[in-house]
């Protein structure tokens, strides 16, 4: 589902049935997240400045655009928005875990750690394998791994499905054309 479906779905969702609502022809809801006055729906403000800066960790700005100017944050607020309690949970449940992880570690939360405590801590939680990190060898924890892969894989999910992403993938935005002539002769 690329974001131009998720939004449609997200239109559907509201509380204007399904049929009522009527896209002009040519709406872009990718717009909706460039908006100067967007506001989180589902997160909250500190868990929204959370996303921007992982984000930015996670696929960061080089001579490309990175995930904070693909809007990833947004995308993922609206998506959550919709999904299933469980998801939802999940995602939360990361979220935190992070957060509480860095208070543990550097005794404040994520988004106001250095960078290089941001990342120190990035690091530990992406190899569940054993480290050699805050003074002694430490073993990875299976669990901090489950959940910074939760991050990782909505961040680049959502980072791939947008324009920017989609441009670094190779993409010239133009749908292919031709028949598809099937990988074997019947």
């Amino acid at each position: 589902m690329n974001r131009r479906d998720v939004f449609r779905v997200l239109g559907a969702a509201a509380a204007v049935p399904a049929a009522a609502r009527d896209f002009p022809k040519n709406y872009d809801p990718a717009k909706e997240l460039a908006r100067a006055d967007w506001k989180p729906i589902f997160l909250d403000s500190h868990q929204n400045e959370t996303m921007i800066v992982l984000s930015d960790l996670i696929i960061p700005a080089t001579d490309t655009p990175g995930a904070k100017e693909a809007l990833v944050n947004r995308f993922i607020d609206a998506v959550m928005a919709v999904e299933s309690p469980e998801v939802q949970r999940e995602f939360l449940n990361a979220l935190g875990f992070l957060d509480g992880e860095c208070i543990r570690h550097f005794k404040t939360a994520f988004v106001h750690a250095t960078r290089d405590q941001q990342i120190e801590l990035l690091t530990y939680m992406a190899h569940p394998q054993s480290l050699e990190m805050w003074g002694g060898s430490v073993t990875g924890d299976p669990l901090t791994y489950k959940h910074f892969t939760v991050l990782k894989g909505w961040i680049a999910r959502s980072y791939y499905s947008s324009e920017i992403g989609k441009r670094e993938l190779g993409s010239d935005g133009t749908m292919p054309h031709g028949e598809f002539a099937g990988c074997g002769k019947g």
